[in-house]
């Protein structure tokens, strides 16, 4: 019988030198530079949108998967692109990648954030769009689109796969939440979504702004920014995705990172939990195991995501 405090919880409702010389890491690093970016404009819901896109070398003929990485608040589209090099590690895979841009920084997650949650902004209409948009003009394997994001990023990923997992092959939240309360009082929890999803959840257990055992952070001195726990994301999807038995908890390295997985799950999906035990709230390091030695959080999350197709209920590729 699987935990289902989420429930439980759910219910009780409470240019600068410094600029010139990080871009200098990151291009050491192998992060893509601006100019391997193109940025597309959309207008959705009355507002004018943008998202930039990132081809892998030699993109044509086949049809290409696509992955959606969506900001923390406060955070663009370059900022992520450059602080997760996720470009690079999309290059090495053969994926497209999507980096939007928030309204005012932020996209409207219900709970968070900021000025999309205020305007209400269609966030879940946007990145649809964009995935449209990118059908249109680009060769796009409609089967694999997956979607990851940090912070409020991670928790509109939490959403979309929620609401739409006719959308997505996988997803891959970092230091997001299922559920919590708004600024307003409103409390909020995602909707179990129709079919299962494969979910590689990452959470720095250390993350002082979404509390990986859930809460209030004092770090937020607004009133109502109440999250739920790791715990409870885990578990929901684990629910979501009918998994049986108990997962597989492993400490990968020893004081660093451990891997909680369930692996025997409806259709053939996985959810799997990383926890940084160091991990505090940003884009984890590069301390994912490889055959060699470690690889990026974002080579992570793309093999994760290289495992999945979407399929329909008949079991045939969509």
């Amino acid at each position: 019988m699987l935990n289902v405090t989420w429930l439980r919880f759910y219910l009780r409702k409470p240019v600068a030198l410094s600029v010139l010389m990080g871009l200098a890491v990151a291009m050491a690093a192998g992060a893509a530079c601006a100019g391997d970016y193109e940025t597309r404009a959309l207008r959705w819901d009355s507002l004018e949108r943008s998202y930039l896109i990132h081809l892998p070398p030699d993109a044509a003929g086949d049809p290409l998967p696509l992955v959606i990485a969506l900001h923390g608040a406060g955070g663009n589209a370059q900022g992520f692109a450059d602080e997760t090099r996720m470009a690079a590690a999309a290059d090495a895979s053969g994926m497209m990648v999507a980096f939007p841009d928030g309204v005012g920084g932020t996209f409207n997650a219900q709970f968070c954030c900021g000025e999309a949650v205020t305007r209400q902004v269609d966030d879940i209409g946007f990145i649809g769009a964009i995935i449209d948009d990118v059908s249109r003009h680009w060769t796009l394997d409609r089967t694999r689109v997956y979607v990851t994001g940090m912070s409020n990023g991670g928790i509109l990923t939490y959403e979309l796969a929620a609401i739409h997992p006719d959308w997505f092959a996988a997803i891959a939240p970092v230091s997001g939440a299922i559920g919590g309360v708004a600024r307003s009082g409103k409390t909020y929890l995602i909707p179990v979504p129709d079919r299962p999803v494969p979910v590689m959840i990452i959470h720095g257990m250390r993350d002082h702004l979404v509390l990986y055992d859930g809460g209030s952070s004092s770090y937020l001195k607004f009133t109502n920014h109440w999250k739920m726990s790791v715990a409870d994301s885990f578990t929901f999807w684990a629910a979501a995705d009918r998994c049986d038995g108990q997962p597989d908890t492993r400490e990968i390295v020893p004081g660093k990172l451990r891997s909680s997985t369930y692996a025997g799950c409806a259709e053939g999906t996985t959810v799997r939990l990383w926890s940084v035990e160091d991990g505090e709230h940003g884009w984890p390091d590069d301390i994912f195991p490889a055959e060699e030695s470690t690889r990026s959080a974002a080579a992570e999350i793309l093999a994760f995501f290289a495992g999945f197709r979407r399929i329909d209920a008949s079991g045939a590729d969509r």
